[in-house]
C-alpha cells in the first residue's frame, strides 16, 4: 500500500494506410508510458539479455520511438519517382480523438487481454473485451513472431513489440478505445485509455489509486519490475543464452537499486537521480526523436515545419530520402512499424467483429 509522499518499498504488405488529414493537431498524447522504461530500461534488459551493445541501443531507440512517431508523411525516392508514405504509432489531440484513428491504440498502446483476470476485477462488476491485462495472449503472440523475424528490421520490430508488451503492464485495465469503463466519476476528460488517470499509470516508482478496481492501491514499482522480469525472458529467448552470465536475479536488484524509492502525488519526482543510476547500467546515447529520421530524410521546410503546428500548415514540407536509405534506422522502424500493425490488425479482427466494428475502416 501506498502511504504518504514517499516510500522505500520493493519496487509492403496489405498494410492499412492513415490519412495525412487524419494527423493530431495538439500537442498532448493519449497515452505515454514513461521513456524511462521504454528507452532507458528496456535498453538495459536487451543488453544484458545478451544483446551486443549496438543491438540493445537500437531496440530501446525503436521502443521509445513509438510513442514519438506521431507525423504523417510521405518520402520521396528521386532513383525512382515514388513516395514512401509513413505510418504513424501515436497519435495527437486527446481532447479531440477521432475515430479513425482509435485503431492505433490497442495495437500499440493497449493490446487487449482477459477481461476476467483477477487484476481487473472492478468494484461495479465490469467488464470489457478490449480490457488490457499484463503479458496477455497476444502480447506473447507478438513477441513469438517477432522472435522468428529473420528481416533487416527485426531489431526495430523488437522494439516496437517490447514498447507494446511493456504497455500491457502500464495500461493494464484500460482499454484503447472509447468507453467509459476507462473513466472516473465527474471527470470530463475523454474516456480514452487513461486520459482521466493522466500520467499516473506511467510514471516509474509512482504509486497512486485506480478507485474503478478492487484492489485499488497501485505501486508502479511493482508493475513495471515483474514487466522487466518478462521482457528480460523474451529476450534471452531471442539471444538463445548468448549471455551465459544472465540472470533475472541480478538484474533484478539492480534495478530496484536504480529505481529507488517509490513517491505518490501529482508530480513526477527522482527522475534525475534514477536516469543518472541507469546511466551505470548501461549508457544509452541522449535520446532524440528524430534522429534516425534527420539521419535518412532531407527535408525542405516551407514555412513552419509541418510538425510544429499540423492544423496551421499551409505549405506542407518536401521529404527526399538521402542515399543508401534502405538501411537506414527510420526506413527499418517504419518497416517494422507496418509488420507490427499488419500482425496485430490479423490478430484482433474476429475480437472486434465481437464489438460489429470493422477495424479495417478505422
Amino acid at each position: 500500500m501506498c502511504s504518504g509522499k514517499e516510500d522505500t518499498g520493493e519496487a509492403s504488405r496489405n498494410h492499412i494506410p492513415l490519412k495525412e488529414k487524419e494527423q493530431r493537431t495538439q500537442p498532448e498524447r493519449v497515452s505515454k508510458m514513461d521513456k524511462e522504461f521504454h528507452y532507458h530500461i528496456t535498453g538495459i534488459i536487451a543488453r544484458r539479455a545478451g544483446f551486443s551493445d549496438e543491438e540493445a541501443r537500437t531496440i530501446a531507440h525503436a521502443s521509445q520511438l513509438v510513442d514519438d512517431n506521431d507525423t504523417l508523411c510521405s518520402i520521396h525516392d528521386a532513383d525512382s519517382g515514388t513516395e514512401y508514405e509513413v505510418y504513424i504509432s501515436q497519435t495527437m489531440d486527446i481532447l479531440k480523438p477521432k475515430r479513425e484513428l482509435m485503431r492505433i491504440y490497442p495495437i500499440f498502446h493497449f493490446l487487449p487481454g482477459d477481461p476476467l483476470a483477477p487484476s481487473a476485477r472492478r468494484s461495479d462488476g465490469k467488464m470489457h473485451i478490449l480490457t488490457t491485462t499484463p503479458r496477455n495472449n497476444l502480447a506473447r503472440k507478438i513477441m513469438k513472431a517477432t522472435r522468428k523475424e529473420k528481416s533487416p528490421y527485426r531489431l526495430h520490430r523488437l522494439g516496437v513489440a517490447a514498447h507494446a508488451f511493456a504497455d500491457t503492464w502500464a495500461h493494464q485495465n484500460f482499454v484503447g478505445w472509447y468507453d467509459g469503463i476507462n473513466g472516473q466519476d465527474m471527470n470530463l476528460l475523454p474516456n480514452i485509455g487513461h486520459a482521466d488517470f493522466i500520467n499516473h499509470p506511467d510514471w516509474m516508482g509512482h504509486c497512486w489509486n485506480d478507485s474503478r478496481i478492487i484492489n485499488n492501491q497501485v505501486n508502479n514499482h511493482h508493475r513495471f519490475l515483474d514487466a522487466a522480469k518478462c521482457l528480460f525472458q523474451e529476450f534471452s529467448l531471442c539471444t538463445k543464452g548468448k549471455n551465459k552470465d544472465a540472470s533475472w536475479p541480478v538484474l533484478q536488484e539492480d534495478l530496484q537499486n536504480a529505481m529507488g524509492p517509490v513517491f505518490s502525488g501529482e508530480k513526477l519526482m527522482g527522475a534525475e537521480a534514477r536516469l543518472e543510476k541507469y546511466d551505470k547500467l548501461f549508457r544509452l546515447p541522449d535520446y532524440e526523436p528524430r534522429t534516425w529520421f534527420n539521419s535518412a530524410v532531407e527535408t525542405s521546410i516551407k514555412g513552419l515545419p509541418d510538425d510544429f503546428m499540423p492544423s496551421l500548415t499551409v505549405f506542407k514540407d518536401h521529404h527526399q530520402w538521402k542515399g543508401n536509405w534502405q538501411n537506414s534506422d527510420w526506413y527499418l522502424f517504419q518497416e517494422a512499424v507496418k509488420a507490427h500493425q499488419a500482425f496485430c490488425m490479423k490478430e484482433l479482427t474476429p475480437l472486434f467483429e465481437q464489438m460489429n466494428v470493422k477495424l479495417s475502416d478505422h
